[in-house]
């Protein structure tokens, strides 16, 4: 995973500049004029999409400062707005993207990579205890289609695409598509597909 963000036995080191430099990306779009100005008025966008993603990354950056009652604060808002369940201290490659922010779970000990796209209701349970700090969960450029559970030992490398509602319990590579109960290898990715947050809607 590509990621430069530093992780430590803490987890994701999401200091201020980390946070703008995500939030412009995720975000904003890549637009950078008064970027924190703008991510401010995003805590509260009508775009759902947005709005989660940057509470999601103002919730690492405030576990980084040591801000727990704020760090609960936040956490309480995605739940009850979103339904989504996160770890402060998981590690999460920049480029994320969540276009149907709804009953999201992402537990402890992980390693997402960059550039991943998580659709409604996925679960990346939280790692085995042999694996701590941090397993390397999902690769970069994912896409993880809506229902999908990542439980056990279960982990996808780079430019893979979870389908719907697919259990993934066992250890896959890269370049594949992958789904069903328990999910196995469907195909190889197409050259000519886009993967990840890089994929169109």
């Amino acid at each position: 995973m590509s990621d430069g963000a530093v992780s430590s036995e803490r987890g994701f080191e999401m200091d201020w500049q980390r946070f703008v430099d995500y939030g412009i990306r995720e975000v904003l779009g890549g637009k950078g004029h008064l970027p924190w100005l703008r991510l401010f008025k995003c805590l509260w966008s009508i775009r759902p999409e947005r709005q989660a993603v940057l509470r999601l990354r103002l919730v690492q950056m405030l576990e980084h400062y040591g801000r727990n009652t704020l760090v609960r604060l936040q956490l309480a808002t995605l739940a009850t707005r979103f339904g989504i369940h996160v770890e402060p201290r998981t590690v999460i490659g920049r480029g994320l993207r969540l276009p149907h922010p709804t009953s999201i779970v992402i537990g402890r000990g992980l390693r997402i990579g960059e550039r991943c796209q998580l659709y409604q209701q996925v679960t990346l349970a939280a790692a085995p205890q042999e694996h701590e700090p941090f397993m390397a969960r999902v690769g970069d450029d994912v896409t993880i289609f809506p229902g999908a559970k990542f439980v056990g030992q279960g982990r996808v490398g780079n430019r893979v695409i979870v389908g719907a509602n697919a259990v993934v319990a066992d250890v896959f590579g890269d370049d594949v598509v992958v789904g069903g109960v328990p999910a196995r290898v469907i195909r190889e990715v197409r050259p000519d597909e886009r993967t990840g947050s890089d994929k169109p809607e």
